[in-house]
């Protein structure tokens, strides 16, 4: 009985078969012939604008979001896909590799269908798409009741995705199951050796953690650079053709007209703007208010703005060097141009908080040049004798932690024989400013008075309402050289965040023998060196390996598959598959409906299982 009933549910499966193939033989004809263009042209082949629709349509079945789809250019995602399965095909020609009718049908009868996406694009896109990693969907072709193959189902279903007749449909599926062929078997041809497995899981459990010392360039130009007028015209001096050549580049931000100002920048600080922008504002608005009280009391500009300004210009005093319109937000430019030399703003309005400017002198022609080439030497001069600085710096510390200190102890060594640069005060800061609205010089002598005594009252520590925070000193900056430590990280890690090579840290760190080691040069970081040693060493266990064997085994051997078939892609594309064009009409996305949904959803079925 058994027997018999097998044998009867054979016959049924190669009926099924029998009338599958006979309804699409190709006498049947398409539904669609006329109107077709090529979306992809590639050495004289046409890949039709019904295929593109077709894949398309697959393509975004299980996406709800048309805009989502529109950002991800998945128009030209389709084509590309086209173009590489075109050229899988024609590979498969030479190797011989083709698709039977009962192979092909036995994939559609299980409503299995085929689509493409450039290699490069597959695990991705694939995964944002809803596809199965082997690129293929589900349609449902069974019949509700019955749960079997139902030949009116199937046709639905492809004519409402797809756009095809039966005959079509099955062509453009026996190209992408070719297609899928191909993959398959590049992807067979990779091995993955458990030693190798090994070894790479060994590279990437394995950690390393750092204690290391950054030398900034920051540090130095703040508060270590001898910034004298001596000191910056003997490097002019013998720096001449760098210094025209800077020159020449920046000629056009003096002439014909500049103005030299100050800034007193207050921001709305992250903790004052979450109690709402209003708050924040006020806040903010308050603290420049102090400041303001404090100019009005005879202090410098240039040293509240060293003690209140939040802005990069604090180090300098608030020196933002001679000025040309089009450098400032547009609410502080307008008000320095309107200013006269020696003017003291009012408060002026940002969109990241309130500023006060003073306009110290309005430079041109001959004037403002001289300004210029003087400012262009103190920038280069500042910027070389910092990278010297912190170069030596790093080395000092490297040498003497090598030569037995702890790196504690060796930057401590540094640290208390370095000694910062006398700031160097120009005139018009000595002499005191106006306050906001006023010409400087219009004090009162006891106003200027009581500010000496505010001044000399600051020398027990204590701030003004209006400062942000104490002058820069070596013991407070921001960038000064400490001993930091690095999280655990792995070769491929970077653990520090501005190093020039995100990986040579990484990397050096793994040549280290043992906790203590040191390598024999600095790291170089984006704005200055590191000194780095080697804290901890962890190893991979081989516990963690029994546990992981199998899945770590199984993701290398899927990450170099992926790799192969880019590769194997990217060579047909440079032997047989250069000259490729495609209809920039279909590529380009459609526009988002009134309503934000973009284009209607497709009358689409579930999926089958």
């Amino acid at each position: 009985m058994n027997r018999l009933s097998q044998i009867f549910g054979a016959a049924i499966i190669i009926a099924i078969a029998v009338v599958f193939i006979v309804q699409f033989r190709p006498s049947t004809g398409p539904v669609q012939s006329a109107g077709r263009t090529c979306a992809v042209e590639v050495r004289g082949s046409c890949i039709s604008s019904t295929d593109f629709n077709a894949s398309k349509n697959l393509l975004a079945m299980r996406s709800v979001d048309e805009n989502r789809l529109r950002a991800m250019g998945y128009r030209r995602l389709t084509a590309e896909g086209l173009y590489e399965r075109w050229l899988l095909n024609e590979d498969a020609k030479r190797l011989g590799i083709t698709v039977s009718d009962d192979e092909l049908t036995n994939e559609l009868v299980s409503g299995r269908v085929h689509v493409s996406l450039p290699a490069d694009k597959i695990r991705q896109v694939g995964y944002a798409l809803s596809l199965r990693e082997d690129l293929t969907r589900y349609l449902d072709v069974r019949n509700r009741q019955t749960k079997k193959f139902d030949n009116k189902q199937y046709e639905k279903q492809i004519r409402n995705i797809t756009k095809m007749s039966p005959t079509d449909f099955r062509d453009y599926q026996r190209k992408e199951l070719i297609a899928a062929r191909m993959r398959d078997l590049i992807r067979a041809r990779v091995r993955v050796g458990e030693n190798e497995a090994f070894e790479q899981f060994s590279r990437e459990k394995s950690t390393r953690t750092l204690a290391y010392v950054r030398f900034d360039r920051r540090f130095y130009s703040d508060l270590i650079v001898d910034t004298s007028e001596k000191a910056i015209q003997a490097w002019a001096d013998t720096n001449k053709e760098e210094l025209d050549k800077a020159w020449e580049g920046r000629k056009a931000q003096y002439q014909p007209e500049c103005r030299v100002a100050r800034e007193l920048v207050v921001e709305v600080k992250p903790e004052e703007a979450e109690q709402g922008p209003e708050a924040g504002k006020a806040a903010a608005k308050a603290r420049i208010e102090g400041a303001v009280q404090r100019l009005k009391k005879g202090e410098s500009f240039a040293d509240v703005a060293r003690t209140a300004s939040d802005g990069p210009s604090a180090a300098r005093g608030g020196e933002l060097g001679c000025v040309a319109k089009g450098r400032l937000s547009k609410p502080v430019e307008d008000k320095l141009f309107e200013m006269k030399a020696g003017d003291v703003s009012d408060l002026i309005e940002t969109e990241d908080g309130f500023h006060v400017i003073k306009l110290e002198q309005i430079a041109k022609d001959a004037e403002a040049e001289k300004i210029g080439r003087q400012e262009a030497a103190r920038d280069l001069y500042i910027a070389h004798e910092s990278e010297r600085l912190a170069a030596e710096a790093a080395k000092q510390v490297l040498a003497a932690a090598a030569g037995g200190k702890s790196l504690e102890d060796a930057l401590a060594a540094y640290m208390a024989q370095l000694t910062p640069a006398k700031p160097k005060e120009k005139a018009s800061e000595k002499a005191g400013t106006a306050a906001p609205g006023a010409k400087a010089g219009g004090e009162p002598a006891a106003a200027k008075q009581e500010g000496n005594k505010e001044a000399g009252a600051k020398e027990d520590g204590q701030a003004d309402a209006g400062d942000a925070r104490a002058p820069y000193t070596i013991a407070n900056h921001p960038n000064r050289p400490t001993v930091e430590t690095s999280l655990p990280f792995n070769v491929s890690g970077s653990p520090i965040a501005d190093a020039k090579d995100s990986t040579e840290a990484a990397r050096i760190a793994f040549q280290l023998d043992k906790p203590g080691d040191l390598p024999k040069d600095v790291v170089a970081l984006a704005n200055g060196y590191a000194v780095i040693q080697l804290k901890e060493k962890t190893s991979a266990s081989q516990e963690q390996w029994d546990k992981d064997r199998e899945f770590y085994t199984s993701a290398m051997r899927a990450a170099k598959q992926n790799d192969a078939l880019i590769g194997y892609v990217r060579r047909l594309k440079s032997t047989i598959g250069s000259e490729v064009k495609y209809d920039q009409n279909l590529l380009k996305e459609s526009k988002p409906a009134e309503d934000g949904s973009g284009e209607p959803p497709l009358p689409l079925e579930d999926e089958g299982e």
